[in-house]
């Protein structure tokens, strides 16, 4: 089979949808543990305008993601305009979550070219916060109390991240989260239960050393693992040890990332270990093509990766995949893929301790500070989008996992998840969400490109040059501590 094919235009979808983790929030207390004052500002939130507006309101709404994703959102608009004639809402890609950030601080400056509403990646939930651009869901809620049940139903971990000082920031989310992608017939054959999959690093290490002890032919290292910083958050957020001081930068602006901490000196020595140990192929954290090359020509027997690339993978294996699931993948000979032998399985990501512990990924959805009638039409469509059969359709037709626990519990998306192979996985992949502590989803950082940026060079000089890691990610702490105060200067910009 043509698995080079295969694996090329996957990888460049599945950027796309790979992200990371954010925030930690009790949503009735503010910082200091006292009483939340009452949250949001309907001024800023003018829902009568939409009312008044003297014909349709035209707003756009940048998205950064492909695929299924992308094909779920301009359907999901599609379905929107279709139900009223108030509002005209126009979706555009601007291709990934870094290159949308770097248009949005540059429409900063020129507040006219801000679209009405933006998904944004979860690790830009301070910096969209302190650039005063957004217009909160608490904002809008207090406007629009008819709306007060609209948030009610959130899964506890995903109300929890994006709650800030008692306020729930964003007003619509695509939520995703690592998982444990896995050959099945590869695991049967090293004499492995693929029905019992690794939870822990100890379990993925003893699962890694019988696979490789097996000699099946083309297995090479059996875990494939890219040297992604999303991994080490979601590994350390797992075992409740906070990432950046300030309470995880929850109490104010943190001034010093927490990565040289014993949780994190214990995960990347783990790593380092699997390596020396030819246990794990390491992937360059600017690779996006090589770890999902290996598992597709099973080179590889597991892969951590996100769960928002289930629906693609799928489609490979059931040998539906084309360029409307696809498009970057136009041209290529989809129709000649086969990979009726590819047997594979879906886990929770293993932890330090347990399978399933980390922090909330994916993307959340934010109105920004528009025109009266703007704001009032974006909200208008949230509230569309929020509705349970909206979501129902998001989660079937995105990959992403439900936000809302209704759409979770509806019958259509019930039968789906326990009548076909995707399903399962999307059922598994959920079910790690809400194992989630919403009581300690991660840090909140203005400053998480360079802590990413700082970490994933730490973790490559780890597989790729034989640092040290304690040594490298003392060295990374420096510089991420240098980049917060930069931040703090200017936070926001």
């Amino acid at each position: 089979m043509n698995t080079r094919w295969f694996a090329i235009p996957i990888a460049a979808a599945l950027l796309a949808t790979a992200c990371g983790g954010d925030d930690k929030a009790d949503p009735a207390t503010n910082d200091g543990g006292q009483t939340a004052a009452p949250a949001g500002n309907a001024a800023n939130c003018p829902v009568e305008a939409l009312a008044s507006a003297s014909g349709p309101v035209e707003i756009n709404m940048w998205y950064a993601f492909q695929g299924v994703a992308a094909q779920g959102l301009d359907q999901m608009a599609a379905d929107y305009n279709a139900s009223q004639s108030k509002v005209v809402i126009k979706v555009s890609n601007q291709g990934n979550y870094e290159e949308q950030l770097t248009k949005y601080k540059t429409a900063l400056a020129a507040p006219d070219t801000l679209p009405a509403l933006m998904t944004a990646e979860d690790t830009q939930t301070r910096f969209l916060l302190d650039s005063k651009s957004i217009v909160t869901a608490e904002d809008c809620l207090a406007a629009d109390p008819d709306a007060k049940d609209l948030y009610a139903d959130l899964v506890p971990a995903v109300e929890a991240a994006y709650t800030v000082d008692g306020q729930l920031l964003p007003v619509g989310f695509g939520v995703s989260n690592p998982v444990l992608y896995f050959n099945r017939t590869q695991f049967t054959t090293a004499g492995l239960n693929p029905e019992q999959p690794p939870a822990t690093l100890a379990e993925l290490r003893s699962a890694a050393e019988k696979l490789k002890a097996a000699a099946i032919p083309g297995l090479e290292e059996p875990l494939v693992l890219k040297m992604d910083s999303w991994f080490i958050e979601h590994w350390v957020t797992g075992e409740k040890t906070e990432l950046v001081d300030q309470d995880n930068g929850r109490a104010g602006p943190p001034s010093e990332a927490l990565i040289d901490s014993p949780e994190v000196a214990e995960v990347t020595a783990w790593i380092k270990g699997m390596i020396d140990d030819e246990l794990l192929k390491a992937v360059r954290s600017n690779d996006d093509i090589s770890a999902y090359l290996a598992v597709a020509t099973q080179s590889g027997a597991m892969l951590i990766e996100t769960s928002a690339a289930i629906t693609t993978i799928d489609a490979a294996i059931a040998g539906t995949l084309d360029a409307s699931i696809l498009p970057q993948a136009a041209g290529l000979p989809l129709e000649d893929l086969e990979f009726g032998t590819l047997d594979a399985g879906v886990a929770a990501m293993p932890g330090v301790k347990a399978a399933g512990k980390g922090q909330i990924g994916g993307n959340a959805w934010y109105i920004a500070k528009k025109s009266p009638e703007q704001i009032a039409a974006a909200w208008d469509f949230i509230k569309f989008a929020n509705s349970k059969d909206a979501q129902v359709k998001w989660t079937s037709r995105s990959g992403y996992l439900p936000s809302h626990q209704q759409a979770a519990e509806d019958p259509a998306l019930q039968s789906e998840w326990t009548s076909s192979r995707k399903g399962g996985w999307l059922k598994t992949a959920y079910a790690s969400i809400l194992s989630l502590d919403p009581e300690f989803t991660g840090p909140l950082i203005g400053a998480y490109p360079a802590f990413r940026t700082e970490a994933r060079s730490a973790l490559d000089a780890i597989a790729f040059e034989g640092a040290d890691p304690t040594a490298r990610f003392a060295e990374a702490k420096t510089k991420v501590d240098t980049a917060f105060a930069e931040y703090a200067k200017n936070p926001g910009q």
